[in-house]
């Protein structure tokens, strides 16, 4: 079966499989291809995606999203420390120092780490793949920005485990957006060299390509596109 991947985002997710030749960006139960990264918590149940962004208005203290900005991130940061002040619900400092997200959950202030809250995000994209792709999933493919520190690289890796996933390989969202840009190009040159931007717009941040960040930014030629698609390939493919 194909290796899923997911785009997880600061504010909606994607989830996207390889199949018919091509790559299929899947749809939830509401025919939707993104899907709101956010846990409601509720006094009988929580309330995941778009389900979850329907009851948020109604609860904001326990609808938890942006957790982006809180995973992987000690309390002290001061960039951490600015996000706080916008977001709704509360955010304190665990024993760990790191970040302890408070919410109400069946009737009690329970505190959940950021970690534990993307395992539940991870869970519900994981849920997702499965009713399309009518098989377990996982084996997986996640996409992180460039400017995630090892910290918070493990603690994404430690949420897809929370949600029974197995991670093959966590991939820059500029090498994501590359990928996508030449994977199905045809009219690349064969010897000549072209200089392309790499640019990703999200919802909290921009990121765009270096050429110490992704070797396709400056020079991209059909050779060198293949080169780097196989390697991913055979990576995934490669026994552990």
């Amino acid at each position: 079966m194909s290796v899923v991947g997911f785009d997880l985002g600061n504010e909606s997710c994607v989830v996207a499989v390889a199949r018919q030749r091509g790559i299929d960006v899947v749809l939830n139960d509401e025919s939707k291809r993104e899907t709101p990264a956010l846990v409601c918590f509720g006094d009988k149940q929580r309330f995941l995606g778009t389900a979850g962004a329907a009851t948020s208005m109604m609860n904001p203290k326990n609808t938890i999203s942006q957790i982006k900005r809180l995973i992987g991130c000690p309390f002290s940061d001061p960039e951490l420390q600015q996000d706080l002040k916008a977001l709704p619900f509360s955010v304190t400092e665990g024993p760990d120092g790191f970040p302890l997200i408070n919410a109400r959950y069946l009737g009690e202030t329970k505190s959940f780490t950021p970690t534990q809250v993307m395992g539940i995000v991870f869970s519900n994209m994981k849920t997702i793949a499965e009713k399309n792709l009518n098989a377990a999933v996982v084996d997986c493919c996640i996409w992180v920005p460039i400017y995630f520190t090892d910290l918070q690289r493990i603690a994404v890796m430690d949420a897809a485990t929370i949600a029974g996933l197995h991670p093959l390989r966590l991939m820059h969202e500029t090498i994501a957006t590359a990928l996508a840009y030449g994977i199905y190009k045809t009219d690349l040159p064969e010897n000549e060299q072209l200089n392309v931007a790499f640019i990703d717009i999200g919802h909290a941040s921009m990121q765009v390509c270096s050429e110490a960040q992704c070797p396709l930014v400056q020079y991209i030629t059909r050779e060198l596109l293949t080169c780097l698609i196989m390697e991913h390939v055979m990576r995934f493919a490669s026994p552990e």
